[in-house]
Formats: C-alpha cells, sequence, structure tokens
C-alpha cells in the first residue's frame, strides 16, 4: 500500500478512536443517507434503472417472455465489433426469417435502419438455445455507421401445442461513440 492509503487509515483509526466507534459509525451511516437523498444520485440511480430494463426488453403476444437479446457492451466505439446474443428462454422452438435471427439494428437519431448480411434460410432456435451474432458497424455499402444510440431487434414465430402461431421479439440499446 502507498504512503497515502496508510495516512487514510490512520486517520480513520484516529477519528474513531477519538469520537468512539458508535459515533463513528452512525456518522458514517447517516452521511451514506445524506449522500442516497442528493437528487443528483437518486436521477444517476434512476438511470441506470432504466438502463438495465432498457437493455434487457422483451415483448411477446403469449404471456410469457421466451425470447432475449443482450450485447457484451453497452457502449462500443467506431468500427469495434458488436456482439449480440441472442436467446430463446422458453420452451419451444423460435423460427427466424434468416440465419442472423431476422436482427435490425436501428439508429435512435436518425431512423436509419441496418439489416446484418445473412443467408436468407429459416432459422430455428431451439428451448435454452442461444446464438451470437458480430455486427460489423458496417452499412449495406461497407461504410461504418456514424456515433449514437442504437437498438437492435429480433423477432421469432413458434407454434404452440395447440398449433397457434405466436410473435416473440425484443430488442436491446447500446450506444456507438468516437
Amino acid at each position: 500500500m502507498g504512503l497515502i492509503t496508510w495516512i487514510a487509515i490512520a486517520v480513520i483509526v484516529l477519528v474513531v478512536i477519538g469520537l468512539g466507534a458508535g459515533v463513528f459509525f452512525s456518522g458514517l451511516i447517516r452521511g451514506a443517507q445524506i449522500i442516497g437523498n442528493n437528487p443528483a444520485v437518486q436521477n444517476v440511480t434512476q438511470e441506470a434503472k432504466e438502463f438495465i430494463n432498457g437493455n434487457l426488453q422483451g415483448s411477446n403476444s403469449s404471456s410469457s417472455s421466451v425470447l432475449v437479446i443482450t450485447t457484451n457492451e453497452a457502449r462500443y466505439r467506431i468500427s469495434e465489433p458488436v456482439t449480440i446474443t441472442v436467446k430463446n428462454i422458453g420452451d419451444v422452438t423460435l423460427n427466424f426469417p434468416n440465419s442472423a435471427e431476422g436482427l435490425k439494428i436501428q439508429n435512435m437519431n436518425t431512423g436509419q435502419i441496418y439489416n446484418v448480411v445473412a443467408a436468407q434460410v429459416i432459422t430455428e432456435l431451439g428451448p435454452g438455445a442461444s446464438r451470437m451474432i458480430t455486427w460489423n458497424q458496417e452499412d449495406g455499402n461497407g461504410n461504418n455507421v456514424p456515433t449514437g444510440d442504437y437498438t437492435a431487434t429480433v423477432q421469432a414465430t413458434s407454434l404452440s401445442s395447440s398449433s397457434a402461431q405466436s410473435t416473440s421479439s425484443s430488442q436491446v440499446s447500446f450506444e456507438i461513440t468516437e
């Protein structure tokens, strides 16, 4: 440990000895409460909750969500590959329109939609299975996409035991920065 760490430890020990452990820790807890009630801290906490909820959203026309999409990071640099994982958490096989699980990526700032290059074959994803897709941040012409906020969306169909077809979709948000 460095000199500053030892000095900080010594100051804390002297404060605890001088005030008494009860007073020291009650003051520490009170300080944490004051910080927790700070509007800036509450705002950051709320933003973190919204980010987590926005980063793992699923919607489904049936009673339970069966499709989850995630990214390995929330923020990417330009040209950095975006790794997207699609997972079937249900108990039926999901069908996708192509080998990239029908993945569509939209720039939320411009509205531009980017499709991931994929073989146009119906692809299945069994119960509990997952598949990783890598997007190279290029548009259809091979140019890098602009910085901004993006949403990746997948949509699948499935047949239930009653032979009724249902549609599941899920999305995840991420950012591309300089």
